[in-house]
């Protein structure tokens, strides 16, 4: 027994209906593109005809030719006037046909609209959600980095407190860990640091990128 077609999601609808969309738009700039061309071409025919067409009057006239030489001519030029103004009436239509078809797309969009915005918000809610772990993660990290970094930068207290009970030193203001504070962002410097600004969070959040500055500091 053949297997039942699995029912689109509204996101894939949307994106076939948005597929369909961009075919529209470009079927028609194509057409119309190609309106204008012949468009162009025409007027650049009855321009050189008529051209002719006095040439041959004034022949006429003089009697040099007999009448129906010059009404066919003259025929002919007419009736490649009539082919531009359905040249450009046809490109004059195209916005209106394009809009039509459109148009129906977007009535297919608007009947399945609702079930594609339920899509969306549970699909963010489950990145809000990841992204709020990395979060977390990194902040995790931030203790973990601390309490190896503590490891050696411990003994920076405790040469302090021996200084003050040698009576070198009256009182001992060193950390007796490694502190954050030294590895924030100093402007001033030119230094990255382990905040993370607005505009970095909008950076990669957006385009996928970090700052030169950040870059050049992991290398």
């Amino acid at each position: 027994m053949a297997k039942a077609k699995e029912k689109q999601t509204a996101v894939q609808q949307m994106e076939e209906l948005f597929k369909k969309v961009d075919e529209v738009k470009e079927k028609f700039e194509v057409a119309s593109q190609k309106a204008l061309e012949e468009a162009e071409v025409l007027k650049q025919e009855i321009h050189e005809e008529e051209k002719e067409v006095r040439e041959i009057y004034t022949m006429y006239v003089l009697d040099e030719i007999v009448l129906e030489t010059y009404q066919e001519a003259k025929d002919k030029l007419d009736n490649k006037k009539k082919l531009l103004v359905v040249a450009e009436g046809k490109s004059a239509d195209m916005k209106d046909l394009e809009k039509e078809e459109l148009y129906k797309l977007y009535q297919q969009i608007q009947e399945i609209k609702e079930d594609y915005y339920k899509e969306d918000n549970r699909n963010i809610a489950v990145h809000r959600k990841r992204i709020f772990q990395a979060k977390v993660d990194y902040l995790k990290f931030m203790h973990e980095a601390q309490k190896e970094m503590t490891a050696t930068y411990k003994f920076n207290r405790k040469i302090g407190d021996l200084k003050v009970d040698l009576g070198l030193l009256a009182y001992n203001h060193t950390d007796g860990f490694a502190t954050a504070k030294r590895f924030f962002e100093d402007t001033y410097s030119r230094t990255p640091g382990i905040d993370v600004t607005r505009e970095e969070v909008t950076q990669a959040f957006n385009r996928g990128t970090c700052s030169t500055m950040m870059l050049e500091a992991i290398k």
